[in-house]
């Protein structure tokens, strides 16, 4: 099972890996571009990784594969749907070992944003794997889990889209493309440390 976070409601890291815990998650995936933050330093790679291991959670850094700043180069050279980002071979590399550890245990796709629907982990990599997979993918959005559907749901209230005639892979493709091309979300960028990950 996979679930999706964004630290940034959890100030206190206790209380985020207390919520892991709670759901029995032994991966954290932290796939933002660069592992770090001027505004929460608890949960740059070189103080979050050595922590979680005392939880006896592990830590894997993904932002190399799937990654905000290769979902937005994607996006922004031009897609016609989320399937399209599976064209980058890095992003299908990475897509595939979420699927495959995600199989067997609970694991969680880490990056900053508090909303599901301000973040590529949901809106791209967590979209991909329900669309496209048979993994069963959760959003945490603080001290609550949505399942994906709920998920939608309840932005479509928050938003006032009950009534909006569209399926939710286009609404949510919609969104990714407001964020990265109209929006032009900034990646975080923080101490930036060069990684040559292999995933396999």
């Amino acid at each position: 099972m996979l679930y999706t976070i964004g630290y940034s409601p959890f100030f206190e890291v206790e209380k985020l890996t207390n919520k892991l815990k709670e759901l029995d998650i032994s991966t954290v995936f932290d796939i933002r571009t660069f592992p770090y933050s001027n505004t929460f330093p608890q949960y740059n790679e070189p103080n979050f990784k050595p922590y979680l291991k005392k939880q006896s959670i592990e830590y894997k850094f993904l932002g190399d594969y799937v990654g905000g700043l290769i979902v937005k180069k994607e996006v922004q050279k031009g897609i016609n749907s989320l399937y399209d980002l599976t064209r980058n071979p890095k992003i299908k590399k990475g897509l595939n070992f979420l699927y495959k550890v995600s199989k067997n245990k609970n694991a969680v796709i880490m990056c900053a944003e508090k909303s599901p629907f301000d973040c590529h982990r949901f809106l791209a990599i967590g979209a991909l794997l329900h669309f496209y997979t048979d993994l069963k993918v959760y959003n945490i959005i603080e001290n609550s889990v949505f399942e994906f559907g709920q998920t939608v749901k309840k932005w479509k209230n928050e938003q006032n889209l009950e009534n909006f005639n569209i399926n939710d892979e286009k609404l949510i493709f919609q969104r990714l493309n407001y964020i990265y091309k109209q929006l032009n979300k900034r990646e975080e960028k923080v101490v930036p440390q060069a990684k040559n990950l292999s995933l396999f």
